[in-house]
């Protein structure tokens, strides 16, 4: 990695999810979970999304944070690391997909580069009490860089209405991703 530049996807490929943002308090790990599989369906796996949830490219997301909802945040509540990843697995073996969701809590920056460094997004939860200013949420980090003084910083797509947001790495509490 070089000091300085950023390393990962461009801001453009999450752009198309620009106006897919939270409606409801609490929903964040639905709606950050939709952001990603959504990314892997339009760029990796198109058939990561069954098309009656979701047609590729479609900039629409409706159906799929309501099906999602189902197996994540079935009754609205606030979402743990290994919540959102035991709800995305049950959607894969719902829909009989190989994919298994894997969270950490503890190594978020080496969980974030390694995903990012093998061309996929990553799913990551601030916590408050590490300084984040949007409190406990869950974002979709996709590009990473560490500064010459050592400060590591990530881009995320925030679904709060901002796709190219960059935050400190420092603010990381845990992190979902598909292997």
């Amino acid at each position: 990695m070089e000091e300085n530049q950023w390393v990962g996807l461009t801001a453009d490929k999450f752009e198309p999810y620009k106006n897919w943002i939270t409606s409801k308090n609490g929903l964040c790990g639905t709606n950050a979970a939709s952001v990603f599989i959504a990314f892997y369906q339009d760029n990796l796996d198109e058939s990561i999304v069954p098309s009656f949830i979701r047609e590729k490219n479609s900039k629409n997301n409706t159906h799929l944070v309501h099906f999602l909802r189902l197996f994540i945040q079935k009754r609205g509540w606030p979402t743990i690391a290994f919540q959102l990843a035991h709800g995305l697995s049950s959607y894969f073996s719902y829909f009989g997909l190989s994919y298994q969701a894997r969270a950490t809590m503890i190594g978020g920056w080496q969980r974030v580069t390694k995903r990012i460094d093998q061309g996929k997004p990553v799913i990551i939860g601030l916590n408050k009490y590490l300084g984040s200013s949007y409190g406990n949420h869950w974002v979709v980090a996709y590009a990473y860089k560490e500064t010459d003084k050592g400060q590591r910083f990530v881009k995320i797509h925030d679904n709060w209405g901002s796709y190219q947001k960059i935050i400190p790495a420092k603010w990381i509490n845990g992190t979902i991703s598909l292997p």
